[in-house]
Formats: C-alpha cells, sequence, structure tokens
C-alpha cells in the first residue's frame, strides 16, 4: 500500500498512475480510492473496463461487496438497461459506453458530478482500434474538471508509463512485485529451456503420433495432482481441435462426483440458445472445454463458472480469455507463439502468462511456451523483450483527430480556435509530440471534417450543425453516420413497408460484421421472395457483385452493403422468432458471431434512434426505436412489453403470450404456480420434462411473478407522485 502514501492521492487531490504485473494489487487500490472518494464527497465514480464480460463480473462484485451501503453500483455496457446517471453512485462500464456517457454530461452541463474515474487497463490508450476513445475520453475531462476529478490508471509495465502519467499529471507508482512467483520456461522438441535458455529438462521418450510436442505430458503432470491448466491456441479452430485430441488422453480425468457435476454441466449447456456443441459433448465429461468468441455468452459463463469449481480443470482458449476474463489456472501453456496468423507481440504473451498462478491456491505459477526450432530466436526475442511504448491513436491520418474536435465543438465546450489549440494541448498526442503538433495539425482536421476552409481569426467561433450534435448524440463515428445519413435520406424517397426487412437492414451495424460466404450469399440470393428481392434492389445489390465476390476478395467499401444485407437476413429471422440454432444452420455462422451480431445491432438500433430524434426525423424514430429490444431478444412486437420483466426472454415471453398473458398488469396477478404451469405447457409441446428443468421454471416463475408485482408497484408510486405534483401546482396562488 505504499502508492497509498504519495502525497495528495489518498486525500483525492492527486491523480495515480499504477503500474505492476497480475494480482499485484492494483484493483484492491483502485478499489479503496474510488469508493472514499464517493463516501466522503458525494461525487460520482466512474470505472472504465475494456471488455463487457469484465464489466458485467465487476458490476455484481460490487453490488455484493457494497450491498449494505446504500450506494447504487450499475453497469453500463451494450444492450445492459439505460440507468439515469444521477440515480447513480458508481457506473461500471466499457470504454464506448464512458465516451458516450461523459458527451451526455458534458451536454446536460452536469459532469462536475463526477468526482472519480478509474481506467483499468490504461495501456489500451495504444490500442490501435479503441484507444482514441479513451485518449478521447480523458482529454475532454481532463479539459473540463482540470483538478477537481481524480483519475486513477491500472496498467502493465511500459516503456514509458512515465510519460503516461505526467500527461495525466498523475503520482506515478511502479512495482515488479508479483505475490504468487511465475516460472517461465519454452519447450522446443524434447528440451525444456528456463527463462535463461538453460535446459532444465528433457523428455526422454518419444512423443505420441498425435502430440508431438509433448503437450499432453505437460497437461498431465498438473492434472494429477487436482490442479487446472489454461492452454491458449492462435485461432479458433486450432482450440477446438486441441479439446477433441486431449479428451482421448484423458478419459479418466476425474472422480466419479466430478463427472456427475460435469453431466450437470453438459444438460445446462444442452439448453443454451445454439443447443449442445457437439465437441463439448464429448470434451465435457473429460473435464476439457475449449473457449472463444464462436461460443453464444451463456455457454462461455457456465464454462467459466465450472473452472473455477474445478469441474472443468483443462481450459483451451484464444488469447481472448487473457483479457476478457479473469480466470487463472496453476499452469498455462502456450501451444503455439502465434495469435492468429501474427506472431504473438511482447504486451499480450505478458498478460497471457500473467494467468499462471491463483492467489490463495497456488505457490507459484507456470508458463510454458511451445515453439518449434526456427522459431526460436524470435521466442528469445520476444521473453527478453520489453513492451512497446505506448502513442496517442489521435492522428490526423486515422479517424480519432476528427471524432476529437467534432465532439466537443459540437457539445459546445469548445468555441474558437483559441479554444481549440488549448483542448489539443489536453491530448497525449500533444504531449507526445509537442510543437511538432500545434495548431496547423487541428486546423487540418477541421478543414477535413467540415469540408470548408477555417479562418485565421482565433477568436472566430464555430458553430456545430444539427447533422453533428445528431452524430455526437448518438455516439456513432463520424464515418457511421455520413453512411446513415444518406441510406436514410435514400430511403425516404423509396421506403419498403411490405416487410421489415428493410428496416432491419438500417440498424444492422455498419462494421464488425461477419464476411459472408459469397456463394451461400448467391445461393440465399437466388431464393429470395419476390419482397425480398424487391428490397435488395432498392439497396441496389446485384447478382454480378456477388459471383465476382466469389472468385477474388472484394474491395471492403463495396462490399459493405452486401455483408449488411447479409447480416439483415438473419436478424430478420431472428425477430420473426425463427429458432436460433435453424438461423445458425441456415446462414452457415458461427453462433457465438451470431449472437454477437444481435447484441451490436441492437445497440445500434438505440444509436440509430437517437440520430433520427436528433435530425428531427421523427417518422423514422418511430420505426427505428421498436428493433432495439426485439433484436436483442429475438422476438415480435407483440412481445415487446413481456420482455421488460426480468427473467421473461424470448422463449418464455412467446409462451406466457400463447398462454393468453398480454401485458405486465395481467402478468402480475399470476401467481407463481400459474406462471410455472404456463411454461411447463410451452415446454412440454418440445419433450419430455426433466426434473431439473421444472426446477429451473419453477424458480424463474417466482422470480418472474415478484419482478411483475415490483414494476406495477413502482408504476403506482410513480403516478402518485405525478399526482400530488399536479395537486401542489394547482394549489399554488
Amino acid at each position: 500500500m505504499e502508492c497509498l502514501r504519495m502525497e495528495g492521492v489518498l486525500e483525492g487531490k492527486r491523480n495515480l498512475v499504477f503500474s505492476a504485473p497480475t494480482s499485484a494489487g492494483k484493483t484492491m487500490v483502485s478499489e479503496i480510492l474510488m469508493i472514499k472518494k464517493v463516501m466522503e464527497t458525494g461525487k460520482k465514480a466512474l470505472m472504465i473496463l475494456p471488455y463487457i464480460s469484465i464489466v458485467n463480473e465487476k458490476t455484481q462484485y460490487y453490488q455484493t461487496l457494497l450491498s449494505s451501503s446504500q450506494l447504487n453500483i450499475v453497469g453500463y455496457y451494450s444492450n445492459s438497461k439505460p440507468v439515469p446517471f444521477e440515480k447513480v453512485d458508481i457506473g461500471i462500464c466499457t470504454i464506448e459506453k464512458a465516451n458516450s456517457l461523459i458527451n451526455r454530461l458534458i451536454e446536460e452541463n452536469t459532469y462536475s458530478e463526477l468526482g472519480v474515474i478509474v481506467v483499468d487497463e490504461l495501456h489500451m490508450i495504444g490500442d490501435e482500434h479503441r484507444g482514441y476513445l479513451l485518449e478521447l475520453l480523458l482529454t475532454k475531462l481532463r479539459y473540463v474538471l482540470k483538478d477537481d476529478l481524480q483519475i486513477i490508471g491500472m496498467s502493465a509495465t511500459l516503456p514509458n508509463i512515465d510519460e503516461i502519467a505526467r500527461w495525466l499529471n498523475a503520482a506515478l507508482y511502479i512495482t515488479d512485485y508479483r505475490p504468487i512467483p511465475l516460472h517461465e520456461f519454452i519447450v522446443v522438441n524434447n528440451l525444456i529451456y528456463n527463462s535463461k535458455f538453460e535446459v532444465v529438462k528433457d523428455f526422454d521418450f518419444k512423443p505420441h503420433s498425435c502430440d508431438p510436442n509433448y503437450m499432453v505430458p505437460l497437461v498431465d503432470e498438473v492434472v494429477k495432482k487436482n490442479n487446472s491448466v489454461l492452454i491458449f491456441c492462435p485461432t479458433k479452430y486450432n482450440c477446438e481441435q486441441c479439446a477433441r485430441t486431449l479428451s482421448h488422453f484423458f478419459l479418466n480425468n476425474g472422480d466419479e462426483k466430478v463427472k456427475e457435476k460435469r453431466r450437470e454441466l453438459i444438460s445446462h449447456l444442452s439448453r443454451c440458445p445454439a443447443g449442445l456443441d457437439s465437441t463439448l459433448e464429448i470434451t465435457v465429461i473429460c473435464g476439457i472445454a475449449y473457449h472463444h468468441s464462436g461460443l453464444t455468452m451463456e455457454e462461455r459463463e457456465l464454462l467459466e463458472e465450472a473452472f473455477r469449481q474445478g469441474i472443468i480443470n483443462i481450459l483451451i482458449a484464444t488469447s481472448t480469455l487473457a483479457s476478457g476474463v479473469n480466470l487463472p489456472a496453476r499452469r498455462v501453456i502456450f501451444d503455439q507463439p502465434f495469435i492468429g496468423i501474427e506472431f504473438i507481440n511482447s504486451l499480450s504473451y505478458t498478460q497471457m502468462k500473467g494467468r499462471a498462478g491463483r492467489k490463495g491456491k497456488d505457490t507459484c505459477g507456470e508458463s510454458y511456451l511451445i515453439c518449434s526450432r526456427k522459431y526460436l530466436k524470435k521466442v528469445k526475442e520476444l521473453v527478453c523483450k520489453k513492451h512497446d511504448p505506448v502513442n496517442s491513436c489521435l492522428v490526423c491520418e486515422q479517424k480519432g483527430m476528427k471524432r476529437a474536435l467534432l465532439e466537443v465543438i459540437s457539445s459546445g465546450i469548445v468555441k474558437t480556435m483559441r479554444d481549440v489549440k488549448d483542448y489539443i494541448q489536453c491530448t497525449l498526442l500533444y504531449y507526445q509530440e509537442f510543437e511538432r503538433i500545434g495548431s496547423s495539425h487541428s486546423k487540418e482536421s477541421l478543414k477535413s471534417n467540415n469540408k470548408n476552409n477555417l479562418e485565421e481569426d482565433d477568436t472566430k467561433e464555430f458553430i456545430s450543425t444539427s447533422f453533428g450534435r445528431a452524430t455526437i448524440g448518438s455516439s456513432l463515428s463520424p464515418e457511421e453516420s455520413i453512411i446513415v445519413y444518406k441510406e436514410l435520406k435514400k430511403a425516404m424517397l423509396e421506403f419498403v413497408l411490405l416487410d421489415e426487412l428493410h428496416m432491419v437492414y438500417h440498424v444492422t451495424p455498419i462494421y464488425s460484421i461477419p464476411e459472408p460466404n459469397w456463394s451461400h450469399l448467391l445461393k440465399l440470393y437466388y431464393e429470395l421472395s419476390p419482397i425480398h428481392r424487391h428490397i435488395a434492389n432498392v439497396i441496389n445489390l446485384n447478382e454480378g457483385f456477388i459471383v465476382q465476390a466469389m472468385h477474388r476478395r472484394p474491395d471492403f467499401k463495396l462490399s459493405l452493403p452486401y455483408r449488411r444485407f447479409y447480416s439483415a437476413l438473419m436478424l430478420n429471422d431472428l425477430i420473426h422468432e425463427v429458432d436460433f440454432n435453424e438461423v445458425v444452420n441456415k446462414y452457415q455462422v458461427n453462433r457465438g458471431n451470431l449472437q454477437t451480431l444481435q447484441i451490436l445491432s441492437s445497440t445500434f438500433a438505440g444509436m440509430v434512434t437517437i440520430f433520427c430524434q436528433r435530425m428531427g426525423w421523427t417518422n423514422f424514430e418511430l420505426l427505428v426505436q421498436q428493433f432495439q429490444d426485439r433484436l436483442i431478444f429475438g422476438i415480435q412486437k407483440e412481445l415487446m412489453e413481456l420482455v421488460k420483466v426480468p427473467h421473461v426472454k424470448g422463449a418464455r415471453a412467446r409462451a406466457l403470450y400463447d398462454g393468453g398473458i398480454r401485458s405486465i398488469k395481467e402478468l402480475s396477478h399470476l401467481t407463481p404456480d400459474e406462471i410455472f404451469n404456463i411454461l411447463c405447457k410451452s415446454k412440454k409441446r418440445k419433450g419430455r420434462l426433466s426434473n431439473d428443468i421444472k426446477r429451473i421454471e419453477m424458480h424463474a416463475a417466482k422470480m418472474i411473478s415478484r419482478s411483475a408485482k415490483q414494476i406495477i408497484l413502482q408504476q403506482q408510486e410513480e403516478l402518485e407522485k405525478n399526482l400530488a405534483e399536479i395537486k401542489y401546482t394547482l394549489n399554488q396562488p
């Protein structure tokens, strides 16, 4: 806790950058400072985390930890239910949600309510995809709040971490202390080297034909002592193949008691949206599972919890697991020194091997990197290399600077060229580049963004347009908003209302959507109904482009409408309640990718709704706003009210609706037994009900009944409060 003794840190008067290895106490320090600030000042806190899975995990953790404190802890991520920030004490959010939230606080002039901001994985400021947003939100806060906000940044050890700390005007605390020592090894053929590349052991037997890299003995060594192993593979395909291969060698892994728990896990996995995965069906009973983005969130959460409990003791994953969730193991094994087709970088390697060693369980952690002799030189460089320095991503050649200037001008916190210069000087970019950037850089960005000449006069004011305000209010990037604007303006002249596909297309994300199998898309194109073919024509899709794409990878920008249409077809099926697994098979899409598409589309629908609202396009706003809930739950319009009740998702909402329940009020009048009978009646149509399913549905029925009654009670209290205010107003002289 030495860092808490640094001048002004504990008092909340000085920022802090804490750089340390995994499990060195960074989280505890940030918790102490954050909670102390909130409780002593009554101001609000924001904790920024890189991934949805960690936001979800941390939200639940803090809600439990602070359950007796009266503090309201809320998680903000993708499709989470929006909670007004004025009702929140501690907000936990992703980088994207944090930026959106801060924009709103600035727009409403309520940013002074914020007292402390905690940034986990501060080194992500150099990430080429999301780093600019993190720098952008920190720059805005530094510009508007100056010294009235405490920033706490937690980071991996970086060569220029002192530069980041100076930029944030923060105290810097660096330690290489790791409570669980890490022993690092490299495996080349039958030899095992330590981190100094001295041979410490060799395998004196020939490898099995199915295990040429001695993976099995490395795993067996740990598993037979009832410890856990985390194996990192370069690709999703490698993960699944590795899980299948290892399952042949570990058929007797675990006693009968553990195997019974694994059978229960298989039963739970079979009830996930896409049913039971054929590989997991084989491997889970052996205590082996794979974990990557191809699985649904429900599947990943079940496997993560099973690994924590020791039900699964061999988990094979891609690199995203290392930063996505907290799942330490006694031993970490790298199947190859690659992430995808790229050689692993030092930061990723450090983060992944850092998962070795469970605090409170292990006396040490072990990391084994398997590589062929031809990569030994590169591996030596990797093991000995320090991390690359973190650099700003707010450069003119990228989208960051355009968004940086558009946001602050549209929100009104900068008005003149003088303000722009002052704002630029708050960025990491300026700090790192100094006078090389200057005002000419900001002018160049503004020119490219606003497409007109700027005057040299420092006092001349910039005025934001409705389009600029709509872009910032909706959290769309400038590039996305231009596409949305053009497509919706075009749709106004020829909008197809006979089918929902055209509307679904407009709420399908522009980026981060899967590339279609072009041959399969052509087949689907030929099978389109007349109305869907007409919609494809309105969007300007043509058969010839798809045929060409089958033979030569198309230009990304030109292929975007086809990618979106392909995704829109899937989403259209889902909102018309076509079975999830049926959609997976029909479109030959990965189940995890389909679920991710649902989540992204739901979020994007909300963004497009706000964009239309800010542009004054009321008719479009009314058409679009229904899709946020429909996309995430995969439901038709009539179920929208029922899914507002916690624990009522698509299938249960349909069962209740078909059972004659049309509203939350009607649902609140039912007993848990009556709800249970409706749910079970629907399940019986699909086959026999096991006692396990009955138990789950009975528990759900009780929760649904309680939640429905609570919603009606809250609505009554709100009405009474409003009525009292009206009476008070009328009685005023």
